[in-house]
Parts: structure tokens; C-alpha cells; sequence
């Protein structure tokens, strides 16, 4: 309840905190789904007894670490006008703000948000030419010519690209095989692949494709292993619940058959490399993060602490993301205002994260982008209990 508490009052002191009259001071909109409306009642009470909702965290995660990035910049003496808007507060219409001039002069907008409200962020970027970096969605939602979205959380197709050329440069010559759900659910990680593994003189690598039933188990994926050969499982479903039977069901066949497990990046959700049991099989999976750990890095270290206190809680991957790309642009936006959009790859003010922002057209014959992604993908390796970076 402190978190919440502390979330609630920085809330609403967020943007005097950072505003000083005697500077022309840079404006930065932040948008994410904080349901305050919701969670509190017209007192200011919190009506969630003790509990944080699920459905609470990402915003709050988002919310909480770009605060920080803005503390940061301001003991560095970089000030900027940050508005903050909850996308689910009662009444709230993105294009009423527009339309009411709230995002006047505004420079930068970063969102925690999906769905329709991102597809209404990036027509709004547009029409007002502001850049907006979607921070935490892994789509681009269809959108085509608008060179002011900038999408920082990497598409699941930019993912499959860098596991495929993984497994293409370190397994041509392993039994490789496919798990998949019984059904159509799962046919988008398996077309990709085989439109990756296509050539024209036929398939590049073998891979065996096994459809499970979804309560898969020890005894389905024995009957696909071989004793004298490295089995490479690639499980091509993006179900939670499927993708953890399946590890669990590698994790110990691995005792006795020589096991390397690819997951997919929605894997970071419920692995925790500091409790996850990996002490016989290898477990590979992509992240757009690599977080080498408090220990290894000061940084991470220090973060990681002040978080904590602010939080009583462990940074997520998306409270990482969101100090360093909020850093990351507003100190952009102060050295480049206007011209941000033609530094895309400056890495001046990169932390942990090498983002690669690249310039993607639907046409490779049009001149103009349709948007930005970072395009940096990092391959994981977790095995007994370490986490290594191979790329």
C-alpha cells in the first residue's frame, strides 16, 4: 500500500515538480492506462483493499520509471514540462485533448498504451508531427507512412527473424523440432518460420513440427527426442500456459536427453532467471532487453535500489524500458528539439540497452518511412542459473 500511496501523491506533483518559468522549457506528454478513477474514490481513498490489481501494473510500472528518468534529468539540470494522462480515466477522449489544444507545443510523446488508443496516438503524432515512441506495444497496428512512430518494443516477426538466424548459424546439423497446440492458434510463429526456412531449392534446415495436445506432457515430447543427438525444441506457441508445460516437461527429460529449449520473447514474463531451475537444460529465448543483473552492473544496481524503495516492489523489463527510452528522448529532445527524428541512431545517451532504431517501409521503392523499430533483438542463454548474452 506505501507503492500506491507514494504513486498517488507523485501523481499529481509530477508536473509542477519539473516546471521552471524563467526557462523555455521543452514539453513531453506521457500517456498510459492508470485507471485512477478506478482505484480511487472521490476522497482519495483507495478502494482495492490491500491488493494492487494485474491489471494496475503496467501503467504503474511505465509511470514509475520514467519518473525516475525525469528525476535523473533534473539533477542534471535538464528540465522539461511533462504532462501525464491516464488513458482510462473516466470521460478522457485523445482526440478532446487535441481538439481542446492540450498537446500545443508538445515535443515528445511516449506511451505505455495498445489497441485502439495506439493506433489514435499515431494518427495524432502525425497530424501534429510529433514523434511518439510506443514503449511497451510490440505491433504496428497496420499503420503505413508515418514517420513519427517510433516503436521501441520489437514486433514478434523482428524476434522470429534473430531466433531463426540463431538456430540457421548454431544448429543446421541438431534434431530440431517444432511444438505447437493442436489447431490454427499457433500458426503464426510457424508460418514465419517456414517462410524463413524456404528457399528455392527446398527447406534450409529440418524441422520436425509436432502438434500438441494444449495439456501436453513428459511423454509427448519423449516419444520426439533422440538419444544420440542435441534436441533443439522450439516451442512455436505464444500461450503462457502451454509454453510453461512445455518447459517444464524439457527441464526434466534434460537428465536424460541432451536439450536445448527456445522460447519466445513473452517468455520473460514468467522466467526469473535468479529462480528458474535450468540445471540441465539450456533454455535460449529473445528479449529486446539484457539485463545483466545488480551484481554485474551498477547501473542495474542502483536502479534496481531505488526502484525498490520507491516501489517495494523488483523493476519489471517495462520499468526498465521506460527510464531508459524516456531518458533516452527527452535528452534527445533537449539536444536536437525539433530534429530528433533525424538522430535516430545517435547512441550518446544509451545505459544498458543498444537500441537500433531503423527507418522500416512497407515499399522498399518509396523514399519515406513508415515508421521507426528497433530492430536490436538480444539472445538470451539461461543455464544453470546464469544468464548469458550471445549476441
Amino acid at each position: 500500500m506505501k507503492s500506491i500511496l507514494f504513486f498517488w501523491l507523485a501523481l499529481f506533483s509530477f508536473k509542477t515538480g519539473f516546471a521552471q518559468d524563467s526557462v523555455e522549457i521543452k514539453k513531453v506528454a506521457l500517456f498510459a492506462p492508470l485507471y485512477l478513477d478506478t482505484l480511487f474514490d472521490a476522497k482519495g481513498n483507495y478502494t482495492m483493499d490491500k491488493r494492487i490489481p494485474g491489471f494496475l501494473k503496467p501503467g504503474l510500472e511505465f509511470y514509475q520509471g520514467a519518473l525516475m528518468a525525469i528525476d535523473s534529468l533534473d539533477r542534471e539540470g535538464i528540465i522539461m514540462d511533462v504532462d501525464v494522462y491516464d488513458t482510462r480515466k473516466k470521460g478522457f477522449s485523445l482526440f478532446s485533448l487535441v481538439d481542446n489544444g492540450g498537446l500545443n507545443g508538445t515535443g515528445l510523446i511516449l506511451g505505455a498504451v495498445s489497441g485502439k488508443e495506439y493506433l489514435d496516438l499515431a494518427q495524432i503524432a502525425k497530424e501534429k508531427q510529433i514523434p511518439f515512441v510506443s514503449v511497451s506495444y510490440p505491433n504496428d497496428g497496420g499503420i503505413s507512412n508515418n514517420p513519427y512512430v517510433i516503436i521501441a518494443n520489437s514486433k514478434l516477426n523482428t524476434h522470429l527473424q534473430a531466433v531463426y538466424n540463431y538456430t540457421l548459424r548454431n544448429f543446421g546439423t541438431s534434431k530440431l523440432i517444432m511444438l505447437k497446440r493442436q489447431g490454427n492458434a499457433d500458426n503464426r510463429v510457424t508460418d514465419v518460420f517456414k517462410s524463413l526456412n524456404a528457399s528455392k531449392s527446398g527447406e534450409v534446415l529440418s524441422i520436425q513440427t509436432a502438434a500438441l495436445n494444449s495439456a501436453v506432457n513428459n511423454a509427448d515430447i519423449e516419444t520426439l527426442l533422440d538419444k544420440d543427438r542435441d534436441n533443439i525444441l522450439i516451442c512455436g506457441s505464444l500461450d503462457d500456459n502451454f509454453a510453461k508445460r512445455v518447459f517444464n516437461a524439457a527441464a526434466a527429460l534434460s537428465q536424460n536427453y541432451k536439450i536445448t529449449l527456445i522460447g519466445m520473447p513473452t517468455w520473460e514474463s514468467f522466467i526469473d532467471p535468479g529462480k528458474t531451475d535450468t540445471k540441465n537444460l539450456a533454455l535460449v529465448y529473445s528479449s529486446t532487453l539484457y539485463n545483466p543483473g545488480p551484481q554485474a552492473n551498477e547501473w542495474v544496481r542502483n536502479f534496481t535500489l531505488e526502484y525498490g524503495k520507491a516501489t517495494y516492489t523488483r523493476p519489471t523489463v517495462l520499468a526498465f524500458h521506460s527510464y531508459e527510452l524516456t531518458y533516452i528522448f527527452l535528452r534527445m529532445l533537449y539536444a536536437y528539439d525539433k530534429e530528433l527524428l533525424q538522430h535516430m541512431d545517435d547512441k550518446t545517451y544509451r545505459l544498458i540497452t543498444d537500441f537500433d532504431f531503423r527507418t522500416v517501409r512497407w515499399n522498399s521503392s518509396t523514399n519515406g518511412a513508415d515508421y521507426f523499430e528497433n530492430k536490436r533483438i538480444y539472445i538470451l542463454k539461461l543455464e544453470s542459473g546464469k544468464l548469458e548474452k550471445l549476441n
